[in-house]
């Protein structure tokens, strides 16, 4: 992990990669294996599955689930 902001309630499964400045909210659990880009935000409850790949600057809402091999 990089200099990302992460919310003490929120899981970051070991192997995840979360890019420079990227903001991870309340209840947020990213699986192993998730790559997320610069300047993201993971909103308070959102999932996100291994496997998964999100650019840059991309918001997710609250409470959304990103699955297992999805490509944002």
């Amino acid at each position: 992990m990089s200099t990302a902001v992460i919310h003490p309630s929120a899981i970051v499964d070991a192997g995840a990669i979360l890019g420079e400045g990227t903001r991870v909210w309340h209840w947020v659990h990213v699986s192993s294996g998730a790559r997320i880009g610069a300047g993201c935000s993971l909103g308070q409850g959102a999932y996100v599955g291994s496997d998964v790949s999100i650019g840059d600057n991309v918001k997710i809402q609250n409470n959304v689930s990103v699955y297992d091999a999805v490509t944002l």
